[in-house]
């Protein structure tokens, strides 16, 4: 599977041009910052702080509510906004750097190791293609694509899927990546063999997630383990919900594109203008979400320059409008509200769209 060029299209020949003009002005450096190191810190401290809070039994029932949702929030938080640029290797301008930032997910209860294959990998490159996006694939009660299976249940989906994304987070520490490292094929991974390594680690930090999570404050702390198991549940409700909407809204929505190979394995596009076909900007003025998501918000600033710092975003996004107007070509752009209107709108076309997948 690969696309038929890289670019073919002055316009983005120009836009390339542009963004390297501006990464040059700011001395080249396409990496995090004083700025970027010091939110991530903020971060990890908040979550730690939470927990230890929680572990103290100090707080009565509605802010020890409150403050599970904030650290569930955090959690996704640092995924946004440490662990990846981090597994981007543009957290850090050292490569080792990156790869232990890295593993702040894995303390957040993913795996480092299949997120780089599923994100970087497969999503990166192959944005919305079928048999190739498997960020999109890996869930099959959600259909995205006439060219996945149709299932009876999908006819329902726009009803059910707002209770699948409050589960998405724990459906990913339970579910995805082990059932992903037991797959042989993997988009254009044929027959793949995990190292002994990974999976050691794996089952390491799966434990000690859990064993953060639920042992210490039920059978150490002593906190009756049905409310740690309902903190845990509200945790993963509000991780979920946040995680859900990033992905959904910057792929999901009416408009973005999603396309299959041809029986060559051909895409008859180049790789820039399926990027850009298949993404969708959300509230890029909102200095609030972008600080939030970690960029995300500005997401095709990020699909077509995946090596620079979310820190550029904002700039480069500014670029892509002007570059767009001055083209006469539409910038593609929802606002938040308007962009989970169209994503429930894109999820009952593709309940309905045919079944292409055979």
């Amino acid at each position: 599977m690969k696309f038929k060029s890289k670019n073919d299209s002055a316009f983005f020949t120009e836009l390339i041009k542009k963004v390297d003009v501006y990464i040059n002005a700011k001395g080249g450096n396409r990496f995090g910052n004083t700025y970027i190191y010091s939110k991530a810190i903020f971060l990890v401290i908040l979550y730690c702080s939470s927990y230890v809070l929680l572990l103290s039994r100090s707080l009565n029932t509605i802010l020890s509510v409150l403050l599970v949702i904030i650290m569930g929030l955090t959690a996704v938080m640092i995924v946004f906004n440490i662990v990846h640029d981090a597994s981007h290797n543009v957290l850090f301008k050292n490569k080792s750097y990156n790869r232990i930032a890295a593993y702040f997910g894995d303390l957040m209860g993913m795996n480092s190791y299949i997120w780089n294959i599923r994100h970087n990998i497969q999503h990166h490159t192959f944005t919305n293609v079928a048999g190739g996006d498997v960020l999109l694939d890996s869930i099959p009660f959600i259909r995205v694509s006439s060219q996945q299976k149709k299932l009876v249940m999908h006819k329902y989906q726009v009803w059910y899927v707002p209770v699948m994304y409050m589960l998405y987070s724990i459906f990913w520490v339970f579910f995805i990546d082990i059932n992903m490292f037991k797959q042989k094929n993997m988009g254009n991974y044929k027959n793949m063999k995990h190292a002994r390594q990974e999976w050691i680690k794996l089952f390491f930090f799966k434990s000690f997630y859990l064993f953060y999570m639920i042992i210490i404050p039920a059978f150490i702390v002593n906190i009756p383990l049905s409310i740690v198991l309902t903190g845990f549940l509200i945790y993963h409700v509000a991780a979920g919900t946040l995680l859900s909407l990033v992905v959904v809204l910057g792929h999901c929505v009416e408009g973005a594109e999603y396309v299959a190979p041809d029986e060559n394995g051909i895409i008859q596009n180049s790789w820039l203008q399926h990027e850009w076909n298949a993404t969708y900007d959300c509230n890029t003025d909102s200095r609030l979400l972008h600080w939030v998501t970690g960029g995300l918000n500005t997401h095709i600033a990020h699909h077509l320059f995946p090596k620079l710092c979310y820190r550029h975003y904002l700039e480069v996004t500014k670029i892509i409008k002007k570059h767009c107007s001055e083209h006469n070509i539409k910038y593609p752009h929802y606002s938040l509200g308007t962009a989970i209107i169209s994503h429930f709108n894109f999820l009952k076309s593709q309940a309905n769209a045919p079944d292409l997948s055979k």
